[in-house]
């Protein structure tokens, strides 16, 4: 009983003692970081103050308030400490962080924010080329007054403060993580997760420092560029070290991860620092520090059961997932219970309620704790997210090209798909009927392939692309040849592919060559002749031509138009189907006969039936493979 009003009074104490130093600085901690651009030399600063909300000013319209709108970094060369350059960062954002312990968080009125600034600056590299590197600091004054681990703090500064290498040396800093919401129970054992990540991979060693008070007071509460020797260092209170920044048991202290523990003893607000070098390839070329405070309370040792985490109400340790399908893990539900959620030991905003939706790796726990009274929080047992095994889904196929009535066969997985999984076809973003391992194509198109399990949700997919082939192959259906003469075969082919491959048959009357595309024939009988076009992937087409042999013309020399019932016409022998065309002319070139075809001799008359003197006269006989020219000698 004694020991529980010692901590009711202890409690009350710190009330009262908080108001009176909130009017203290509202900057509770914060760091720097830097990151290249896509242009060389050109940098976005990043500048991160964590503000106790219950202190902080909003900027009104007469310039009152204390967040600044804006701030002054100053960049010096790490050899005699020489200034360089000053970078102005503007106020971006700000976002709460979450405190894991609701009812406590209140009842202490703990309220933190996060504050952001950020500005570009270009350092050339001509002035940026020393060995030994260039350090990046924020001045401001001065700490909050009520820290009890260091001397005179509502007269002390704070220095924000990294350092890169030359810019020969491409780099981008290391990033911290976001804080978790916590306070430290006193005389429980506490961690908290202060890692940086780093994206150029380099080797990162972690380690408590002093931190700095800098050269600003309540007189000159900002940071100037004039010259520095160094930084000097806060003051610790008597009886605390850096051994010992926050004292108990189990002093604080940071591991090779960045994992802060502690074990304390003595309730109060407390500050740090902590320091992240990078090295690379064995040599350190930058660091971070972040400034930050923690406070210690005395917590109420009434504790809520340890959640469980559950899926389909059955607890679990490992949950694998699709990312088709997020899952939902979930634990007992309350009104007396608060619930915060962490992945990979970091809170998630806005996860306070007793299910969480999950759609990414990583490792999750549930924080519990009372809603109506500030007392000890449990937490869960990790729970190991992962990404489930892909669905294998693949596509293999007999022949990707097909031709004019060929089918293609497309099979999944080589035609065997366990009986749990559903199969789907598509051709062209349309659904097929078709849901069995094997698929029978004879349309062109884009197909694709999905397995699914529809217990989990999770998928496979391929697609393939089958083409088809098509030849347009003609020739005419018939041709004559005039016995003993030659004639050309060309066929009209579409599209038209200098790589075809001709074949001809038969062999017999074939005067050119039986691989070329138009062909020379002189049968001495009647044939029918086809042709066999072959593409590179293996598509025919065919076409056939009659070529009949017709027998040689006979045109006379003269005739003589005397009705004596002897060669009285200009009739030529064998022309039955040859001639497509006559025409006869007089010797001044006029025409005095046409005909289309031959079937009606001329019998010597021109107008009217007029004879026409005796003489000669040229003629022109058009046949499907020549054009011959003469002239007949009419006699009287």
């Amino acid at each position: 009983m004694t020991r529980y009003l010692h901590c009711i009074l202890a409690l009350l104490s710190l009330l009262i003692i908080v108001p009176s130093y909130v009017k203290a600085d509202h900057i509770v901690g914060g760091e720097l970081f830097m990151r290249p651009q896509g242009n060389p030399g050109t940098f976005e600063i990043t500048l991160i103050q964590f503000w106790d909300k219950n202190n902080l000013q909003e900027p009104t319209p007469d310039g009152n308030g204390n967040r600044d709108e804006y701030a002054e970094l100053f960049i010096y060369q790490k050899r005699g400490n020489e200034f360089k350059q000053q970078v102005r960062v503007r106020y971006l954002s700000s976002e709460i962080i979450a405190y894991q312990n609701k009812a406590c968080a209140n009842l202490r009125s703990l309220n933190t924010v996060i504050g952001t600034y950020k500005g570009n600056v270009s350092l050339p590299e001509q002035d940026y080329n020393d060995p030994e590197g260039y350090y990046i600091v924020w001045e401001r004054c001065c700490r909050n007054s009520d820290i009890n681990n260091i001397k005179l703090p509502g007269e002390m500064g704070m220095v924000f403060y990294l350092e890169f290498p030359p810019l020969t040396t491409r780099n981008e800093s290391p990033v911290f993580s976001s804080p978790n919401g916590q306070y430290i129970c006193s005389n429980r054992s506490f961690s908290m997760n202060m890692s940086a990540s780093d994206q150029d991979g380099d080797e990162l060693r972690y380690s408590l420092v002093t931190p700095f008070k800098g050269y600003t007071s309540p007189n000159l509460i900002n940071g100037n560029s004039a010259p520095k020797s160094g930084y000097p260092l806060v003051e610790w209170e008597n009886g605390i070290s850096l051994a010992n920044a926050i004292p108990g048991p189990s002093p604080l202290a940071i591991d090779n991860n960045g994992k802060l523990t502690v074990t304390a003893s003595r309730l109060g607000l407390y500050v740090f620092a902590v320091q992240v070098e990078e090295f690379r390839n064995g040599k350190k070329i930058g660091l971070i520090r972040r400034d930050f405070q923690l406070l210690v309370i005395d917590c109420n040792d009434d504790q809520p059961e340890q959640p469980v985490i559950m899926m389909n109400a059955t607890p679990v340790r490992e949950v694998s997932f699709c990312p088709e399908r997020p899952v939902t893990l979930e634990t007992e539900s309350s009104q007396d219970w608060a619930y915060q959620w962490q992945r990979d030991g970091l809170n998630i905003p806005g996860a306070v309620a007793a299910t969480l939706t999950v759609s990414d790796t990583g490792t999750y726990s549930v924080v519990k704790s009372y809603t109506k009274k500030c007392s000890r929080d449990t937490s869960s047992l990790m729970v190991n997210v992962v990404l489930a095994p892909p669905i294998e889904a693949t596509i293999t196929a007999d022949k990707r090209i097909i031709c004019d009535g060929e089918v293609a066969v497309l099979q999944a997985n080589g035609g065997t798909v366990p009986s749990n999984l559903v199969i789907s076809w598509n051709r062209d973003n349309n659904v097929l009927k078709e849901n069995r391992p094997s698929l029978e194509v004879r349309d062109q198109g884009s197909y694709l392939l999905k397995i699914s399990n529809e217990q989990t949700g999770c998928s496979g997919s391929d697609t393939i692309l089958v083409t088809k082939e098509s030849i347009a192959l003609s020739l005419p259906a018939r041709k004559g040849v005039i016995e003993g003469s030659k004639t050309t075969l060309a066929p009209v082919i579409n599209p038209s592919e200098p790589s075809y491959q001709y074949s001809w048959s038969p062999p017999d009357g074939l005067v050119s060559p039986d691989d070329v595309r138009n062909v020379v024939v002189g049968p001495l009988v009647d044939t029918r002749y086809t042709l066999t076009v072959e593409s590179v992937n293996g598509c025919q087409a065919q076409a056939s031509t009659d070529v009949w042999v017709i027998d040689k013309m006979h045109i006379p020399t003269s005739f003589t138009p005397n009705n004596d019932g002897h060669n009285d016409s200009f009739e030529i022998f064998n022309a039955k189907d040859q001639i497509l065309e006559m025409r006869i002319y007089n010797r001044w070139g006029e025409l005095i006969y046409a005909s289309k075809g031959y079937s009606v001799p001329w019998n010597g008359t021109y107008k009217d039936n007029t004879p026409v003197p005796s003489g000669s006269y040229p003629y022109i006989i058009k046949t499907e493979e020549q054009s011959l020219n003469g002239t007949i000698m009419l006699l009287k």
